[in-house]
């Protein structure tokens, strides 16, 4: 079985990991470094934090979707156990036993198909999209400083479009 690397799971950049961690927030970003430029628009604002709802749900989805690569990784693994054991036991004129060994690395193979062909492709897309969301969002939304009373008028009218 081939497991993701620990390296090739985590993005480069610190700001997914704070993320992650549930302790970012914009204003916390703009913190980290110090703000150039004029300060933001109240507009200007809104439009972040409706990009923040977007980075928000693009996580929530990685992790689901990291979660479901992990499960099915562990289904495998149990699997293969399975499939050791029951190869180990069942002598080779045993009919029914061959029988379900069979069946045992149908299924492995089955899910072993599943991981690599939909589930990792899709983690990682979508792992993708999210990094480059945050790329667009560090790069709009964190290097200019805000006003206060901007960011309250910006909360209070705040209409985000669907996704």
């Amino acid at each position: 079985m081939r497991r993701l690397p620990a390296a090739h799971l985590l993005l480069s950049s610190a700001l997914l990991a704070t993320i992650a961690l549930g302790n970012w927030s914009p204003h916390a970003a703009a913190q980290s470094t110090p703000p150039a430029g004029p300060a933001m628009t109240a507009d200007e604002i809104a439009a972040c934090l409706c990009q923040r709802q977007v980075l928000d749900a693009q996580q929530s989805n990685v992790d689901v979707q990291g979660g479901l690569l992990q499960e099915r990784q562990q289904e495998l693994t149990n699997l293969d156990t399975q499939i050791k054991a029951q190869a180990a036991r069942t002598p080779s004129s045993d009919v029914v036993g061959q029988q379900v060994l069979q069946d045992l690395i149908a299924q492995q193979i089955g899910l072993r198909n599943l991981i690599q062909l939909q589930i990792r492709p899709a983690y990682t897309q979508q792992l993708n999209q999210l990094r480059t969301t945050i790329e667009t969002y560090n790069a709009q939304c964190t290097a200019r400083p805000r006003y206060v009373l901007d960011v309250e008028k910006a909360e209070q009218n705040l209409v985000c479009p669907k996704p």
